[in-house]
């Protein structure tokens, strides 16, 4: 009947005549010849009609659960079909032939047989050479896996739009190593991309965070979250900078949009605020959150390299060609899109380039009536730019709308230049004192722009003497408000003498 085809005799002949691959090649060349030999016989019997006989139960009809057999009506024998079991078909082999390198030897190796069920553990015997060899191996493995699961690990912490909680120790759950693996990644990505970045509708667009991470997930959770869970395939995230400093998770805040980033590359953006600096965020509590919850040395590291990647950010943002966000405003010098995109990265802000600090620092005036160019409280040099500017603005480049950040409003949004431009912020009762709420904007493939917001929480019900981790944290920010006060709400009045206005600081 059927011959052995089995390679096992040849690969213990090869052993003991010690010929190595050669008698390797001799076995598989019989196993060759035995299959094909094998599969002759079988075709042979099939054309003159010889079969096996069928089991019992195969023949004379059809067999019920209680085991008695149904007739069939018989058929001439021509039109029976011969009734024969066919081979196995494909099928894996229970053994492998392996061929183990080695340091020295004229064949290279030696040939072993093993059982497919040992490949399970057989990676922990295998040699990596020399220590050195191997230590270096492993640390590449490290490395390729880490680059993957780092964004992974991160986006399976954080992003919790309905569970997540403000955690109850301060350490940060990565270590400085896992931070830049994930910035490394993340400005492969960034440097690749345009300064105005082109992006197609839908579209959600949020403004300033400023570490407040809570209001991220709660946004999330009402609107909608970035995941395959969520409706990341058919719309995309824009960001509009400031997603560090002033609130209690700026480290959670920038590793999360990061990871989604590196996630879903087109279709998470993000764009430089200016706080993504480190003269500024080294002021506003980014560097001492760091140091904070990282120990000093690695806190002090995993804030430097978060900073040079900052450099890296695309700086505004076009969509379909007819709305430009970007995160301050067009300032006094800023008339074409081009001179925003003939800007070259990475770019820091002691570069200079009036442009740059136009785009990230500048203010719409006070309101419609305002017109021109006028000094701005925020500092010297700097400006704030009337309706006519705007309008002109968006005549000379063809557009529709501009999206701006950078100014906390009480609404999350706020319209400008007879709504040709609406500036956002995304973080609710900013520093803790504002009781604004948060916006973001939806903007459908219709181009049409839905505000969409979310109100203050009420005070926890705890108290800070009962809680002494909200005390601190409490008196961490009301200690660095006092140092640097925020930013005032777009619209309330301040006076001069004021240590909360714009005229102060």
């Amino acid at each position: 009947m059927f011959r052995d085809i089995s390679t096992e005799n040849a690969i213990i002949s090869a052993h003991r005549l010690g010929k190595g691959v050669e008698s390797l090649v001799e076995a598989s060349a019989a196993e060759a010849e035995a299959i094909s030999a094998t599969l002759a016989a079988v075709k042979a019997r099939q054309s003159n009609g010889e079969v096996d006989q069928p089991p019992d139960r195969d023949r004379g009809g059809e067999a019920t659960i209680s085991g008695k057999q149904l007739s069939t009506p018989s058929k001439p024998q021509d039109a029976v079909m011969p009734n024969y079991s066919p081979p196995t078909g494909v099928r894996l082999h229970h053994r492998a032939v392996v061929v183990a390198a080695e340091t020295g030897g004229a064949l290279g190796g030696m040939v072993r047989s093993l059982s497919i069920d040992q490949f399970e553990n057989e990676g922990r015997r295998v040699s990596y050479g020399t220590p050195e060899s191997a230590n270096a191996a492993r640390k590449l493995l490290d490395r390729q896996m880490s680059i993957n699961s780092v964004p992974k690990k991160i986006l399976a912490y954080l992003l919790k739009p309905r569970g997540w909680k403000p955690p109850v120790r301060r350490q940060f759950f990565l270590d400085c190593n896992e931070i830049a693996e994930l910035c490394d990644h993340a400005e492969r990505i960034f440097s690749r991309e345009p300064s105005v970045l082109q992006i197609r509708a839908p579209v959600k667009i949020f403004g300033d965070l400023h570490g407040q991470f809570g209001d991220l997930m709660r946004l999330f959770d009402e609107y909608g979250a970035p995941s395959t869970a969520g409706d990341i395939t058919y719309i995309d995230y824009l960001f509009l900078g400031d997603y560090v400093d002033r609130g209690q998770h700026s480290l959670e805040t920038i590793t999360l949009l990061l990871a989604l980033k590196v996630e879903y590359p087109q279709n998470v953006h993000l764009i430089r605020g200016n706080h993504e600096a480190a003269d500024i965020n080294a002021l506003f509590g980014f560097r001492i959150e760091c140091i904070e919850r990282m120990g000093e040395r690695d806190g002090i590291w995993a804030w430097h390299r978060i900073n040079q990647l900052f450099n890296w950010l695309p700086l505004a943002a076009l969509i379909e060609k007819k709305i430009i966000c970007m995160h301050g405003g067009i300032g006094r010098s800023i008339n074409h899109v081009e001179q925003i995109e003939n800007l070259q990265r990475p770019i820091t802000m002691e570069a200079g380039s009036v442009v740059l600090m136009d785009l990230l620092w500048s203010d719409p005036t006070e309101n419609d009536s305002v017109e021109g160019l006028r000094p701005n409280a925020r500092g010297p040099g700097l400006v704030t730019f009337g309706p006519d500017r705007v309008m002109e603005f968006c005549n000379h480049n063809d557009l529709q709308l501009i999206v701006r950040a950078h100014e906390c409003v009480m609404d999350g949004f706020e319209r400008f230049a007879q709504g040709h431009l609406i500036t956002l912020f995304s973080a609710t009762n900013y520093c803790g004192t504002a009781n604004n709420a948060g916006a973001i904007l939806v903007l459908g493939r219709d181009l049409v722009v839905v505000p969409k917001l979310i109100h203050p929480l009420p005070p926890a019900i705890t108290s800070p003497e009962t809680s002494p981790e909200r005390h601190l944290e409490d008196t961490w920010m009301q200690e660095l408000n006092v140092q640097r006060p925020p930013t005032p709400t777009r619209g309330r009045p301040q006076t001069a003498n004021d240590r909360g206005s714009l005229a102060w600081i």
